[in-house]
């Protein structure tokens, strides 16, 4: 593999519980869940690694210490105490990676996608950029972007009028070494005033400092997976279309 660009660290967001998904996240985090016979964690790690990302950090809260086994010393960790109080932003701030030039990639836990897209992700020339799924309908739980004709993010939040949004964030993004850093000092102050719980809801706050771009995914597969239709759809549907780019090369 040719890395033509150095590679940033990454920080997966895995602290919380999952509780759409109970029973099955009752004693381990929505991250553990397992897809074609390994975990999300598993599948997410790996194509970092594909992607020649090494410096890796997951962010642990409910479950932390299953985490810690399934992984076995392939990554970093840090540790949102309060995982039962906060959300993803909050746990963004507990982060202890060094962002330098490269900036740093962000994954929430519970995405599953082909590994050609963190490649093409850390490819782009440009700063700030989302992975993002363009569509024709949206409902109230996906997290809704407004990008003007260039790609850049004029909104984005589960609240804009279906009617209005042009794509769906999937949860991955890499920032640079400027909004990456604002990101995390904002996350560490947990001031909830701001109406920043979700990791989206920091690049809304910071709009007016930075331009944020998405990426689209095409034709390459992901989901995310908060219910358990969402757990079939995965392991039907998509893990079928992932096990070779994944795991046999």
């Amino acid at each position: 593999m040719s890395e033509t660009k150095p590679r940033p660290p990454a920080v997966i967001l895995a602290a919380g519980r999952g509780n759409r998904l109970l029973p099955l996240t009752e004693h381990v985090p929505k991250c553990l869940i397992e897809v074609g016979g390994r975990t999300i964690l598993e599948h997410q790690v790996r194509a970092l690694e594909l992607a020649g990302v090494r410096d890796i950090q997951v962010v642990t809260g409910h479950g932390a210490d299953r985490v810690r086994e399934v992984l076995d010393g392939r990554v970093g960790y840090a540790h949102n105490d309060l995982y039962d109080k906060t959300n993803s932003f909050d746990s963004l701030g507990c982060s202890s990676l060094d962002i330098g030039h490269a900036g740093l990639l962000i994954l929430n836990s519970d995405v599953l996608f082909h590994p050609e897209l963190m490649r093409r992700l850390l490819d782009d020339e440009r700063e700030n950029v989302l992975l993002a799924d363009y569509c024709d309908t949206f409902g109230e739980e996906e997290m809704k972007i407004v990008v003007d004709d260039a790609g850049r993010i004029e909104r984005i939040s589960k609240l804009i009028d279906p009617r209005e949004a042009q794509a769906e964030n999937l949860g991955v993004l890499h920032l640079g070494q400027g909004a990456a850093r604002r990101m995390i000092e904002l996350g560490r102050e947990r001031d909830h005033d701001r109406g920043i719980c979700w990791v989206p809801d920091g690049i809304q706050y910071l709009l007016g400092e930075f331009e944020f771009h998405i990426l689209a995914v095409g034709d390459l597969p992901w989901t995310e997976i908060d219910y358990i239709h969402d757990l079939e759809h995965a392991e039907k549907d998509i893990f079928p279309l992932l096990r070779g780019p994944l795991w046999d090369e």
